[in-house]
């Protein structure tokens, strides 16, 4: 049974998932800070599910970009408990989880994560044949760019994440081919995390629990006021 904790954006979601069933989610938006929910709700729903530690033979994480904070606290966690447990962890991109709530769908698909000032963090993907395809990695760009990019190629496109929601008024006016995934899968959602670690956790593609490290794809903006106090002296 996998055990996945998502905590990329203000969603707090944790999953369990056995072979091909779902035995239990809990995705909560609130403002509590994931330091705070994030244990109880494992040990929650651990105890709701009659699952026990010795259930558990895989750990997936989210592993962003996303929320710094957010993510070095899911990654701690995760990390602990494969430590703790004894059992393989693997780390799965944000983008590429949200791609999952879209097992099947025909469309081109486009995360979008905040990345603050206007900027997004955007990625390209398409199933096909229950393969899922990256079309464009992850990059930061100004939501604006991704739109004129995904215009000129004339095709369906739902987008999904927080920085959808954010832009949902430029993107419904960017094209007729353009929507905004609904409630239940326009969030990061543990269960679909799992699907993707699950995959690759078949394949024997566990990570090291040592040296996994969460996907910033940038600089901090306090690491970016560090460096302008200092010189240009990098931040350690």
């Amino acid at each position: 049974m996998l055990l996945a904790i998502e905590t990329s954006s203000l969603v707090s979601s944790v999953a369990l998932l056995h072979e091909q069933t779902l035995r239990a989610e809990l995705t909560i938006q609130a403002r509590l800070t994931h330091s705070e929910q994030l244990m109880p709700h494992i040990a929650d729903m651990l105890d709701k599910a009659s699952v026990g530690k010795a259930d558990i033979d895989g750990i997936v994480v989210s592993i962003g970009p996303g929320s710094f904070t957010g993510l070095r606290i899911g990654l701690a966690t995760a990390k602990g408990l494969a430590f703790a447990w004894q059992t393989p962890i693997v780390g799965i991109e944000t983008p590429t989880s949200l791609a999952w709530n879209f097992v099947g769908n025909a469309d081109k698909i486009c995360p979008l994560i905040d990345a603050q000032k206007g900027n997004v963090y955007a990625s390209v993907y398409k199933w096909n044949r229950g393969i899922l395809e990256t079309l464009d990695d992850v990059s930061v760009m100004p939501l604006d760019d991704v739109l004129e990019r995904l215009q000129q190629q004339g095709e369906p496109v739902v987008f999904c994440g927080d920085g959808a929601l954010l832009g949902r008024q430029k993107i419904a006016a960017a094209s007729d081919l353009f929507r905004i995934a609904p409630p239940t899968m326009v969030i990061p959602r543990a269960g679909s995390l799992a699907l993707a670690g699950q995959q690759r956790l078949a394949a024997g593609e566990a990570d090291d629990c040592m040296t996994l490290t969460p996907a910033y794809k940038r600089r901090s903006e306090a690491e970016v006021l560090w460096e302008k106090r200092h010189g240009g002296q990098r931040c350690l």
